[in-house]
């Protein structure tokens, strides 16, 4: 159980192999994927302001319905997209470590 805490990121996974320089990989990844969770968040609290003038601004139902199913689909891409950044950073490298006995020398 002490090593499956221990091994918090893919750089602890592989510090003690012969496959370190995936470490190294693996980091470079996980600075890409927060980017993107990033720019995923601008863009869609952008157009999320967008949508809501669109909603204050519709005249007929039918525009202001469509503006809250665009407005609705937003938030769930943003917060899937959060979510998946998350458990491929945080969460796999433990469900993977406690699956998986990592060597720390390969004959």
């Amino acid at each position: 159980m002490s090593n499956l805490l221990a091994v918090a990121s893919w750089k602890a996974m592989f510090t003690n192999t012969t496959y370190a320089w995936m470490g190294n990989i693996f980091d470079v990844i996980s600075i890409v994927l927060y980017v993107i969770m990033g720019l995923v968040g601008a863009a869609g609290a952008i157009y999320a302001i967008y949508l809501g003038i669109q909603l204050a601004r519709a005249e007929d139902q039918g525009k202001r319905e469509d503006a809250k199913k665009h407005l609705i689909t937003v938030f769930i891409a943003v917060a899937v997209t959060v979510v998946l950044v998350l458990f491929f950073n945080n969460l796999l490298p433990l469900i993977v470590s406690s699956f998986v006995d990592i060597p720390t020398e390969i004959l």
